[in-house]
């Protein structure tokens, strides 16, 4: 080979070695055409030392860079093939107690989907160390693909039952509560539509609800009787508030027929109601004008015989005036009575509470092991005790000013039914001078 020859094979080394790199990884040809070029120094003939020497100069210098290249590459493909392996340990750290069995939210979904959609990038790249590192590396990830595939299988297969259930559920509530709507129509029996609320009752419990939970549904229709349209004005109201406690039990659909269907009932009840009302106001109406007339016939007649009663009615009412004043005066000492009552009663019930509790207290104190707990129970326990007296002091004071009121209460009472007897007597004379005026 001549001089020539090999210096351009050098230069296609050359450019070989320039385009190697990611994205040109394989080395092989280089290595290989790096040997044949130092076979073939051998067999060359130069011109002289120096064109053999700048020659091998420039061959040793590619050879260089192709080492540099080659360990750089090295290095960043067993970075690469660590960061991926690293990107399985993430993914198995998430599937191996079973991913989908604590219910993650969407984000959790999404951002375990993009780490394994980047995770399978990886293997489409020729940038591992090694056949047998690949490998290894996805029958790993495969494994975990696998397992995370049947888990989720598994877990919409349950969604979609629930999703089923709860349409059925959906159905079977929204059923009975058109049915409850339609018994609130003006023209149905208020007998149809107990019956249909005590349907949605047995179907909440039906379903595991609790009866004291959904009693309210039809006990306030049992406690006392209603007029038609007030019990189903009732009727639609508990509807609503059944929706707004069942929002989630209940589908979108099912609201639409729901909702559609209270609009219809609610629109007639409404107008039966201004009907009734305006019946209503008539014979209010006529009522009051009724009861002006005769108001203005009696008033009329009470102007004329006032003047005779005023010596007695001035004398009853100032006596009245009295027994109101001392009345209230009995009623808020009663009121006073009955505070100091509940508060002796609930001073007595927290004097027990807090004297059980500092009893606790000093049972933990007796057994405690650490001086800092005992410092600490100690403390507490001189606090309750302190509490203690000053309840205890309270409970004294109470109790003091009950005595005082009871016999204020006792005293005005006899004052109070001196002054009753006195106005029936006075009553009595009122009542025969009106009869009187009255023939």
């Amino acid at each position: 080979m001549t001089a020539a020859e090999l210096i351009h094979k050098i230069e296609k080394f050359d450019e070989l070695i320039k385009a190697f790199g990611h994205e040109n990884p394989n080395s092989k040809t280089l290595w290989q055409m790096k040997s044949e070029i130092t076979e073939h120094f051998r067999a060359t003939t130069f011109t002289d030392a120096e064109e053999k020497q700048t020659t091998l100069t420039l061959f040793e210098t590619l050879a260089s860079t192709l080492k540099e290249k080659q360990d750089l590459i090295t290095h960043e493909n067993e970075e690469f093939a660590t960061n991926a392996e690293q990107q399985i340990n993430e993914i198995e750290a998430l599937v191996k107690d079973g991913f989908y069995a604590n219910s993650p939210d969407k984000d959790a979904i999404l951002n375990l989907k993009t780490l394994t959609d980047k995770t399978f990038e990886n293997f489409k790249q020729s940038r591992w160390p090694s056949k047998e590192r690949r490998t290894a590396a996805w029958d790993k990830f495969n494994t975990l693909r696998e397992k995370l595939r049947a888990e989720e299988d598994a877990y919409y297969t349950t969604l979609r039952e629930k999703k089923n259930e709860r349409i059925n559920l959906s159905q079977q509530l929204s059923s009975i509560l058109i049915e409850v709507i339609e018994s609130c129509h003006p023209d149905a029996s208020t007998n149809s539509l107990y019956e249909s609320l005590k349907q949605l009752v047995a179907h909440f419990v039906s379903n595991g609800a609790e009866l004291a939970n959904v009693e309210w549904i039809i006990a306030t229709k049992e406690a006392e009787p209603k007029s038609s349209l007030k019990m189903k004005s009732e009727g639609l109201r508990d509807v609503r508030r059944v929706l707004n406690e069942n929002q989630e039990e209940i589908t979108r659909e099912d609201k639409q027929k729901i909702y559609s269907t209270l609009e219809a009932i609610g629109s007639d009840l409404n107008k039966t109601w201004e009907t009734h009302r305006a019946e209503m106001q008539k014979k209010q109406e006529e009522w009051e004008e009724r009861k002006k007339q005769n108001e203005l016939k009696r008033a009329d007649w009470l102007v004329k015989q006032t003047d005779f009663l005023n010596v007695l009615t001035e004398k009853l009412e100032k006596r009245t005036t009295d027994k109101i004043n001392l009345e209230r005066i009995l009623t808020n000492k009663k009121d006073f009575q009955g505070r100091q009552q509940a508060r002796l009663a609930n001073q007595r019930e927290f004097l027990k509470k807090i004297s059980d509790d500092l009893a606790d207290m000093q049972d933990k104190l007796n057994t405690a092991w650490t001086d800092s707990f005992k410092e600490r129970m100690a403390e507490k326990v001189n606090q309750k005790e302190t509490k203690i007296a000053e309840v205890k002091k309270d409970i004294e004071e109470v109790a003091s000013k009950l005595k005082e009121v009871d016999k204020d209460i006792v005293d005005i009472s006899e004052k109070v039914a001196s002054i009753e007897k006195s106005n029936e007597e006075l009553k009595l004379k009122i009542e025969e001078v009106k009869k009187n005026l009255e023939q």
